[in-house]
């Protein structure tokens, strides 16, 4: 049985509002992956400026339109996402917007991982 944290999704559902994030540390299946959490509208204005620099004009309104429909604490959206690993390097996924089903959610930490620290 899948559960959710509900502090988290009342947090989401704070900065999908107010649209003001902040930098939160997460884990998903054993990886931490740090950034600052923004609003889904955020996230979804960066995605869809992405999908047309690409000339994906046609999906991007698609995009667009079933995205204003999300719903919104099911999901908790991060920007400049760096996943920690082994390496000295934090990886950055694609464009380092990410999108993550809170339910994937293992725990969670208001704050960034000092990357520079950690080294």
């Amino acid at each position: 049985m899948t559960t959710t944290d509900g502090l988290l999704e009342r947090i989401i559902k704070r900065v999908n509002r107010d649209t003001d994030g902040f930098d939160i540390t997460i884990t998903v299946n054993g990886a931490v992956i740090t950034g600052q959490l923004i609003s889904r509208s955020v996230w979804l204005e960066v995605n869809i400026k992405l999908l047309n620099d690409v000339d994906k004009m046609l999906f991007a309104d698609e995009f667009a339109a079933e995205g204003g429909s999300l719903d919104n604490e099911q999901y908790l959206h991060l920007s400049e996402a760096k996943t920690l690993s082994g390496l000295e390097i934090p990886l950055t996924v694609g464009t380092g917007y990410l999108r993550i089903p809170t339910a994937s959610v293992d725990s969670w930490a208001i704050g960034r991982v000092d990357i520079q620290r950690a080294r």
